[in-house]
């Protein structure tokens, strides 16, 4: 990933910049979790309609 403070590359595990030191900041478990329920709330129609058409 690019650094936003050098612009250097750096790993994509990185928490720091190995470059300028800049601390990446960290992806909440919050923003997954409501990602999946997102998922879950787009497919559920899918699964409504495949239950429609097979029963």
């Amino acid at each position: 990933m690019e650094c936003p403070s050098c612009a250097l590359e750096a790993p994509d595990d990185a928490e720091t910049c190995p470059y300028c030191n800049y601390e990446f900041p960290r992806q909440k478990r919050s923003v997954m979790a409501m990602a999946i329920v997102m998922a879950l709330l787009l497919a559920w129609p899918v699964f409504k309609l495949i239950e429609l058409l097979t029963g």
